[in-house]
């Protein structure tokens, strides 16, 4: 077992025994992938949810505010989910346990970041207008501590709102993680493979018919032309007697 774990268990170990571990609220919520049909909502670096609203808004006897409470994302791939749900127990401040920037440098390091979205006031109960939604990864490749960075390409990560109490910087309440989200995968031109051999069989019938019905359409404009052509030419080569020729042999 690694130094890291070994001080985390151990941290846990000590603030339950002096009776200072934090005491968070679980909820039912679960984050979910904006269910309306847009595109875009899963890209290769990027995610778009559903706002949590409504999430932690009936919780009562909280030390701090709807107008100071903070609510922030927990975005964890493999290890992370684990290496959260343990931080977020030991006496230190969450917001800065794993910044972005090395979260997901490589497998040593804790695979999770957080990112604020808003104050608790932002994210009230009831209808409200327009789609609301959170884009996990908007603001690209950046570097602050807490930015809200893009994604591993490709990776398979999980989601928790959480709601952060300004003073001790600590979780005072959270969702259940989402499903295990899948990011697309990009693929190269040179890796796609055109060739016929491997296209489905509906893909060869459709590309012969085609070929034989653009083959006889050729055909059939080829023969109205040839005759048209021949129509002109014999039209060209009649002797026509006409009353003004008659006329000349009349006695």
């Amino acid at each position: 077992m690694s130094w890291t774990y070994m001080l985390s268990y151990t941290s846990i170990l000590s603030a339950v025994m002096f009776g200072v571990r934090p005491q968070i609220v679980s909820l039912d919520h679960i984050p979910e992938i904006l269910p309306y049909e847009a595109s875009g909502r899963v890209t290769s670096t990027t995610i778009v949810l559903g706002q949590p609203l409504c999430y932690f808004n009936t919780l009562t006897q909280l030390k701090c505010s709807q107008s100071t409470c903070q609510v922030w994302a927990a975005i964890a791939s493999g290890p992370g989910i684990n290496n959260f749900d343990i931080d977020k127990l030991v006496a230190v401040q969450i917001v800065s346990a794993s910044p972005y920037p090395i979260a997901f440098s490589s497998q040593t390091n804790r695979m999770y970041f957080v990112t604020k979205l808003g104050r608790l006031k932002d994210f009230p109960c009831g209808q409200l207008p327009g789609i609301k939604y959170f884009r996990v990864g908007a603001e690209g490749n950046c570097t602050n501590t807490n930015c809200n960075g893009i994604l591993p390409l490709g990776s398979t990560v999980r989601v928790k709102y959480i709601l952060i109490d300004p003073v001790s910087r600590g979780v005072v309440s959270e969702s259940k993680w989402s499903y295990p989200i899948v990011l697309t995968s990009t693929r190269s031109w040179s890796s796609i493979d055109e060739w016929t051999g491997k296209r489905s069989g509906g893909m060869v019938v459709i590309t012969v018919i085609s070929s034989c019905l653009l083959a006889v359409l050729l055909l059939l404009l080829g023969a109205v032309l040839l005759l048209d052509g021949l129509g002109s030419f014999r039209g060209g080569h009649d002797i026509t007697t006409g009353p003004g020729i008659l006329g000349q042999y009349s006695y």
